[in-house]
């Protein structure tokens, strides 16, 4: 009887560890993990999707529910399902917080890069994100801010930032903080730290030490009003660091109106450098006096 035949190999099959028999998700995850490196968005889909739907208990469904969504991203036309997919591990992960993070950046990408950082769904977005417990997300989401156009949010995301700040000591960090909060509102940048005592200066031939310039001031002066709408100071390596912040469309755009004026964006930091200390811009215009110098 075929039913005799295959009492045995029902026996076998029971027999067998679980572990053997729960070897198929590793092997699919393997397959992802080479198609992620290989970037093949559509093949990394496909075997998130295979593993979620034959391995449920898998203990690497999180780590597949998290490709699914990154690879629906870089797919034309699926961001919306990227997006909810994205939401979706959000939801059911918490005991994955750094996954969690990744998936929050991945949201307001997806929300606000490009042309959506003036939609509403982006302003909505980042509100979300503010008002986050996480301060790593809630962070995020206010240097982000930086970029949109909606008061309410940037003047939110300007509480956060200055609170993070406050606590935050990772050097490019807190480079990214201050370039947000450069961006929403410049007067509110505070006083860059003091800069650590250098080693040996460096002596040239004739005895001099070189001085390098390593701070641009900036003042603009209210005639109207008898007031500094503007003072700030900024270390030359930030303001490097703004600059190359910018998006390819805004980075364009202020390299074409400085060469209307005669300045070359690409090699400004390099004439300060050469320039030394001293006033480097006096602008005394009717209703404001404009004045940058270095130091």
């Amino acid at each position: 009887m075929p039913e005799r035949r295959l009492l045995p190999a029902l026996l076998l099959l029971l027999a067998i560890p679980a572990a053997v028999l729960a070897a198929g998700d590793e092997d699919l995850f393997r397959q992802v993990k080479i198609d992620l490196y290989d970037k093949n968005w559509t093949a990394v889909l496909h075997g998130c999707e295979a593993l979620l739907k034959r391995y449920p208990d898998s203990p690497l469904r999180a780590q597949a529910a998290f490709h699914r969504a990154g690879a629906l991203s870089h797919l034309p036309g699926r961001g919306e399902e990227a997006a909810e997919a994205f939401r979706d591990f959000v939801e059911d992960h918490e005991d994955q917080p750094l996954l969690v993070e990744q998936a929050w950046s991945s949201i307001f990408s997806l929300a606000c890069d490009g042309r959506g950082r003036t939609s509403p769904q982006c302003a909505a977005t980042l509100q979300e994100g503010l008002a986050h417990p996480s301060a790593y997300v809630s962070t995020l989401a206010a240097i982000r801010a930086g970029d949109v156009t909606d008061e309410r949010v940037r003047r939110r995301a300007l509480v956060t930032l200055k609170r993070a700040l406050d606590t935050q000591s990772d050097g490019d960090i807190r480079n990214e903080i201050l370039i947000a909060i450069l961006k929403i509102d410049p007067r509110q940048v505070p006083p860059p730290r003091a800069p650590a005592p250098p080693a040996a200066p460096m002596v040239t031939a004739a005895g001099a030490v070189p001085a390098t310039p390593s701070l641009i001031r900036m003042t603009i002066y209210n005639k109207a009003a008898k007031r500094y709408d503007l003072k700030i100071d900024l270390p030359v390596s930030f303001a490097q660091m703004l600059i190359n912040s910018l998006d390819e469309g805004e980075r364009t755009t202020l390299k074409d109106e400085a060469k209307k004026q005669g300045v070359d964006v690409d090699d400004i930091f390099k004439a300060i450098e050469k320039s030394g200390h001293g006033r480097l811009l006096e602008v005394d215009a009717p209703d404001a006096r404009y004045e940058v110098w270095i130091e």
